[in-house]
C-alpha cells in the first residue's frame, strides 16, 4: 500500500462566539488546543442541554483537530513538491501527531453530525455542518497511513484502529453520498483489517471485513482462509461445529476444487466422528481427480491416522509435487518423515532382543528416508514455524542411525528441546 499525498489542504470549519452562548460553551469556543477544548467539553458536556449547542462544542474540536492535520500535510505538500522540483530541503513531519489529528477529526466529526441531526432547544431540526462530510471523506485516505505507520511502529491496536475505521467510514451514514463501489483501496484494507479483528477475536467486525476482502481477486484465497478461521473460532459447542461443518458443506458444493474447503471439510468431519462421510468426500473428490490436492493431503492423514504408514506416504509424496508453496512443502514433507519414523519405530518395537547388524541395517533404511524428508522440511522451514511437526522425529532417527553423541544428533536434540 503506498501513502498517499493530497494536493489540496482541508478547509477548516469555524467556531464564532455569539451573545446567546451557554458560559460552558464560550468557554470551549475560546480553547486554543485540542486538548484544552476537549478537557473542557468533558467537564460541561451535561451543562449544555441544547443539542445545537453540542454541535457547535464538538465542531470547535474537530476545528482544532483539522488545524493540526492541515499544517502538517502542508509540510507533506512542499516536501513532496520541492522533490519534484529537485530541490533541497526536507522539512520533518510530525506523523504521529498527523496521525493523531486524524483520529480526533473523526471522532468530534461523528458527534457533529449526531448532535447537528437531533432536535435544537425550539425542538427543530436544522443541520448546520453538512460540508463536514465532504471534508472528512477526502481524509479517508490517512487512516489507512495511519494504519501503515502504527505497522511499523509495532503498534497493532492501532493500526488495526485506523485500518479498520477505514473499512467501517464506507458504510457510515454521513458518507451515504459517495459510492463505495469506487473505492479502490476498501477490499484490499478490510483484508489487513479482517487479519486484525480475527487477532483480537472481534468475530463480529472480521466477519463484515472478511466480506469485502473477498472481492479482491487478489486476496480472495486468502480471505477465504481467514473466513474459514474466523467461523471455526467461535464453536463452543458439539452443535456449533455442526452447523460449522453444513456451511462448508454449503461451501464446497459451489466450490468444489478448492482445497481450503475441502481439508477443512473433511478435517471437521473427522473430528467430529463422522470419518465415513469425511472418507466419502475424500474419495469422491479424488475419482473425478486422482491429482486433487487436497484429497490426496487428507487421504494420506486418513492413512497415518490408521498408522497404515506406508499408503499415507504414497498419497502425501504425490501431493508434494503439487505443493504451492514453502509453508505446504514444509508440512508434507514432515509428514511424510513422520510416517517414515513411526513405521520405522513401529518395526523396531516389535523386535524381542537385541538387534543384528543386518535387521539395523534395515531399519536404517527406513529412519533415513525419513530422515531426507525431515531434513528437507527443516531447510525449507527458515523461521523455524513449524519446528513442531519435524524437529523431534529428526531427533529420534538421529539417535537410532548415529548414536545418542552424534554431532546430527545433538543438533537434532537441540532443536527438539531434547535434554541429553
Amino acid at each position: 500500500m503506498k501513502k498517499l499525498l493530497f494536493a489540496a489542504l482541508m478547509l477548516l470549519s469555524t467556531s464564532a462566539v455569539f451573545a446567546g452562548d451557554s458560559e460552558p460553551l464560550k468557554a470551549i469556543l475560546k480553547a486554543q488546543t485540542y486538548a484544552e477544548a476537549l478537557d473542557l467539553l468533558k467537564a460541561n458536556l451535561a451543562q449544555i442541554t441544547d443539542n445545537a449547542e453540542k454541535a457547535r462544542a464538538y465542531d470547535k474540536l474537530y476545528e482544532l483537530a483539522m488545524k493540526k492535520v492541515t499544517a502538517e500535510q502542508a509540510v507533506q505538500l512542499e516536501n513532496e513538491t520541492n522533490k519534484q522540483m529537485g530541490k533541497d530541503g526536507n522539512k520533518p513531519v510530525d506523523e504521529k501527531g498527523l496521525y493523531e489529528a486524524v483520529g480526533q477529526a473523526f471522532d468530534a466529526a461523528a458527534e457533529v453530525e449526531k448532535y447537528d441531526n437531533m432536535p435544537n432547544a425550539k425542538g427543530k431540526v436544522k443541520p448546520r455542518y453538512t460540508n463536514i462530510a465532504d471534508q472528512l471523506y477526502t481524509l479517508r485516505g490517512q487512516l489507512i497511513n495511519g494504519g501503515i505507520y502504527y505497522q511499523g511502529a509495532k503498534d497493532d491496536a492501532n493500526a488495526y484502529k485506523y485500518l479498520a475505521r477505514y473499512v467501517d467510514s464506507a458504510d457510515d451514514p454521513m458518507f451515504a453520498k459517495f459510492d463505495k463501489s469506487k473505492d479502490q483501496n476498501l477490499n484490499e484494507i478490510a483484508y489487513f483489517a479482517t487479519y486484525y479483528a480475527y487477532q483480537n477475536k472481534d468475530y463480529k467486525k472480521a466477519e463484515k471485513y472478511v466480506a469485502y476482502a473477498m472481492q479482491n481477486k487478489d486476496r480472495a484465497k486468502d480471505a477465504q482462509q481467514l473466513q474459514l478461521a474466523i467461523l471455526g473460532a467461535q464453536l463452543k459447542s458439539r452443535q456449533d461445529s455442526i452447523n460449522y461443518a453444513e456451511k462448508l458443506a454449503g461451501i464446497y458444493a459451489k466450490d468444489p476444487e478448492n482445497d481450503a474447503i475441502l481439508t477443512t471439510l473433511t478435517s471437521t468431519y473427522s473430528a467430529l466422528g463422522m470419518q465415513d462421510k469425511a472418507e466419502a468426500i475424500v474419495h469422491e473428490a479424488l475419482a473425478k481427480n486422482p491429482n486433487s490436492y487436497g484429497a490426496l493431503v487428507m487421504e494420506g492423514q486418513f492413512a497415518s491416522q490408521k498408522k497404515d504408514y506406508e499408503k499415507a506416504a504414497d498419497y502425501l509424496t504425490k501431493a508434494l509435487a503439487q505443493a504451492k508453496d514453502d509453508n505446504a512443502r514444509v508440512a508434507i514433507n514432515a509428514s511424510i518423515g513422520q510416517c517414515w519414523f513411526y513405521k520405522a519405530q513401529e518395526r523396531v518395537a516389535a523386535v524381542k532382543g537385541v538387534l543384528s547388524p543386518a535387521a539395523r541395517a534395515q531399519f536404517n533404511e527406513v529412519y533415513n528416508k525419513a530422515i531426507s524428508y525431515l531434513e528437507t522440511a527443516k531447510k525449507l522451514d527458515v523461521m523455524k514455524e513449524q519446528k513442531s511437526a519435524w524437529a523431534y522425529p529428526l531427533y529420534g532417527c538421529y539417535y537410532f542411525v548415529k548414536g545418542p553423541q552424534a554431532p546430527e544428533t545433538l543438533n537434532a536434540a537441540a532443536d527438539a528441546g531434547v535434554q541429553q
